[in-house]
């Protein structure tokens, strides 16, 4: 009897030790964009992906790994980005690949794709640039971001993706005085690659992000690009503190631009003013981190902007996509320019 105790608990702890092993697997968050590498800190969200009501961002996966790549660089979608480094006596090797949650190759790991090519480039450099998770996004629709020093936004939040600040006198492609950083773009459902140059991204948003190249007083002209990496120069312009709102994501066909050559209003993804809003003061309100104010816009139909009257009094209204104000504007408590 003693003997078949001792046998019973010997199988329960061997089973208990198996189910805490955990050494070929990795612990990822649904969260999109969350990164997942068990020895690196959280990456950026991208804000793409909207979780089930009944999900908590919280709730963890497992991504099985038999060994093949040794860090998961950032996710989103049930996709993961992950790396491998081969240091041998006839030299160093950078590969990038793809897998969904369940392990399984979405992409291969690589060092010859295009984009993948000239991330290896700079990950074998001796800056060591692009080589851990901070430079690593994913923007949705399929799309990972590389770059060292860009910032991308989602509809209420920018983040830096990264290790390099923006700085007034250092600038990579040596246009003006505004750091415009290299984005490398890998969208790993048709294998298509992007590079562009831009101070600030959106995250994709309705199958398109926006972009812009500052000059050196900080405005840039927009541009669009689909998950693809086709680019479209638009007409109108990003402006800093006009109206002082962070940078636009479009959103259901539409998004908020403030221009030199244009009224402030809402525009489609060719460029074409939808909404004009000209006949609001909205240039001379700064943007407000305590309200969780962005650069408008469209969600389930309605916008809310801040605009000022005559006296200089701020109102917060919500408007449909005729314009119209949906309810009374309400007066808040911000100061203008």
């Amino acid at each position: 009897m003693k003997k078949i105790v001792s046998l019973l608990l010997a199988g329960a702890l061997a089973l208990s030790l198996a189910a805490c092993g955990g050494d070929t697997t990795s612990d990822v968050s649904e969260t999109s964009g969350t990164n997942v590498s068990g020895s690196s800190e959280t990456n950026t969200p991208s804000g793409s992906e909207t979780l089930d009501d009944d999900v908590s961002s919280s709730q963890e996966v497992t991504v099985p790994n038999n060994g093949e790549w040794d860090e998961i660089l950032c996710s989103g979608d049930g996709y993961h980005l992950v790396k491998k480094e081969v240091d041998a006596y006839d030299g160093y090797k950078f590969m990038l690949g793809v897998v969904d949650d369940s392990g399984e190759w979405v992409q291969k790991l690589t060092d010859s794709e295009p984009v993948v090519e000239e991330i290896r480039f700079r990950a074998e450099g001796s800056s060591e640039t692009l080589r851990d998770s901070s430079c690593y996004m994913y923007l949705g629709e399929g799309v990972f971001l590389a770059s060292p020093g860009v910032s991308v936004y989602t509809k209420d939040e920018e983040y830096r993706v990264g290790p390099w600040e923006n700085s007034t006198s250092y600038s990579p492609t040596g246009r003006g005085e505004v750091a415009i950083w290299e984005c490398l773009l890998w969208n790993v459902t048709d294998n298509s690659q992007a590079k562009v140059y831009a101070s600030k991204m959106s995250v994709f948003q309705d199958g398109y992000l926006l972009f812009c190249e500052e000059d050196d007083m900080g405005k840039g002209t927009l541009n669009a690009m689909n998950a693809k990496g086709e680019v479209t120069e638009l007409p109108c312009q990003y402006l800093p503190n006009k109206p002082g709102h962070n940078f636009p994501v479009y959103s259901e066909g539409l998004f908020y631009a403030c221009s030199e050559n244009s009224n402030p209003g809402f525009f489609d993804i060719e460029g074409n003013m939808v909404i004009d809003l000209s006949e609001y003061d909205m240039a001379r309100i700064p943007y407000s981190s305590e309200m969780g104010v962005n650069a408008p816009y469209f969600e389930n139909g309605q916008a809310t902007i801040l605009f000022a009257n005559n006296a200089g009094s701020v109102f917060e209204a919500v408007i449909d996509k005729t314009g119209a104000f949906v309810g009374e504007p309400e007066k808040v408590d911000v100061s203008v320019y």
